[in-house]
């Protein structure tokens, strides 16, 4: 019983280790208003003010784009953002911003969104550039006024995230997808001037950014992009199949020879 005991233990260890790991799921309310938060203050506060920043909402395809590829668990942009249907349902732009850290316990959304939006003094919007040998184009993203709609996700990566100098040790990547996108060539992220002087004619304006009731509307989806990794490699359920198909081979041949052992088929003389 011990040695069925010791396998039972090995099971449940490796289901710990094949299975997706979360620290935000991206239908947890919670998740979702502290990512649209973080966003919307950031983009109501630029310096200088924007005449036409639109209010932000949360996009759940979006978020379904960000999990998907964050669970590659690699420090690199996604491969598809320019792919038409590949990243979204019916916008056909997309930007990104990623984040990643380690351990576990260095994760907030509030310290990944300022990561990027700190990235604010080497940027100089007079000219639209980065500073020399500098990187803005999260911040730019992040206040992107025409960018109306986010979906995040958050991966822990026990394996650590490729392309960091910590890939070799247990690791969290934070995914934020955009649209439409930002960041266009020759494009200032917003039009300076008094806040919501730039607003269309339905909008109403609400800490300095403009709103609109048929715009800002969560919209529902069922829609996974092909690409996702969870459509093609063994999830905590496959794992779980094989475990016990494992588990009752072992048990079977156990009680096979237990059988054998006590009520001998043989007869003696």
């Amino acid at each position: 019983m011990s040695s069925c005991f010791q396998l039972l233990i090995s099971a449940c260890f490796l289901l710990g280790v094949f299975s997706s790991e979360y620290l935000f799921d991206i239908t947890d309310r919670a998740f979702i208003d502290e990512c649209v938060r973080e966003h919307n203050q950031n983009r109501s506060s630029v310096s200088p003010t924007a005449a036409n920043m639109r209010y932000m909402t949360w996009d759940a395809a979006l978020a379904v784009t960000a999990r998907a590829w964050a669970r590659f668990c690699l420090f690199k942009h996604n491969i598809h953002l320019r792919e038409a249907k590949r990243v979204h349902p019916t916008f056909t732009t997309v930007g990104e911003n990623i984040w990643a850290g380690a351990p576990y316990s260095r994760f907030t959304v509030k310290s990944a969104v300022f990561s990027w939006v700190n990235e604010l003094k080497d940027y100089n919007y007079n000219n639209n550039q980065c500073n020399d040998k500098k990187v803005c184009g999260h911040y730019t993203q992040v206040v992107w006024a025409d960018s109306y709609k986010v979906g995040c996700a958050v991966q822990t990566c026990p394996n650590g995230v490729a392309e960091t100098h910590f890939s070799n040790i247990q690791g969290v990547i934070f995914v934020c997808n955009y649209a439409t996108a930002g960041n266009f060539a020759g494009r200032s992220p917003y039009k300076q001037g008094a806040s919501c002087s730039g607003c269309g004619g339905s909008d109403k304006c609400e800490r300095n950014l403009c709103r609109n009731t048929d715009r800002d509307a969560e919209q529902s989806y069922n829609w996974t992009p092909d690409w996702d990794p969870a459509l093609s490699s063994c999830g905590t359920f496959c794992v779980s199949v094989m475990i016990i198909r494992l588990i009752s081979v072992v048990l079977l041949f156990v009680c096979v020879h237990f059988l054998q052992c006590r009520y001998s088929p043989f007869i003696y003389d």
